[in-house]
């Protein structure tokens, strides 16, 4: 089965947000960032309540006056993931931009057969023995054949006729995968 396609960008930054949201390093280091500085706004937050609040003696008009200061927990924990994935996006377009990189956005043709899948372009060739390969993923718009933990051969829908070819490409995939591994 073969499938013809040249990377872009955001097929790039598609495949940096997925694996950053499946690899279980990336995920414990965005969760951190996400959840970390609100819980110490929230605690320092709380503090100033407490110590506002001694002198005054009103509980609630306190937390009232300082409600403002209280939202930016809410407001930092729904703004971070937007910011987290633009930064994402603008550190691989940036990585993307240093150098020429043919050989990444020239046209590939994806093979796969029960031994290996093979990744060809007019700059080079790799084939790969499904016995080394990681894992097979698939998301909505591409195919992930992760041939070491960092890197994968990304396989976009569009190089397939319709769904159901992507699909198929997919299923054979994991099942040359898992009959190597078993």
């Amino acid at each position: 089965m073969t499938a013809e396609y040249e990377i872009t960008k955001d097929d790039l930054s598609a495949f940096n947000l997925y694996h950053h949201r499946h690899s279980p390093t990336a995920r414990r280091q965005y969760l951190r960032l996400w959840f970390v500085p609100a819980f110490i706004l929230l605690f320092i937050c709380t503090g100033i309540w407490y110590l506002a609040d001694r002198e005054r003696g009103t509980p609630l008009r306190t937390f009232l006056d300082l409600l403002p200061l209280f939202s930016g927990v809410p407001l930092y924990l729904l703004y971070f993931p937007w910011a987290y994935r633009r930064k994402l996006r603008k550190i691989v377009d940036g990585m993307v931009s240093e150098g020429q990189n043919r050989g990444l956005f020239s046209r590939h043709r994806v093979t796969i057969s029960p031994e290996t899948v093979t990744d060809s372009s007019e700059h080079g060739q790799t084939s790969t023995a499904w016995r080394a390969v990681e894992r097979v993923a698939a998301a909505d718009e591409h195919a992930y054949i992760y041939t070491n933990a960092l890197a994968a051969i990304i396989v976009p829908r569009r190089a397939f006729a319709g769904p159901l070819e992507f699909e198929e490409f997919v299923r054979a995939a994991r099942g040359h995968h898992e009959k190597a591994v078993a």
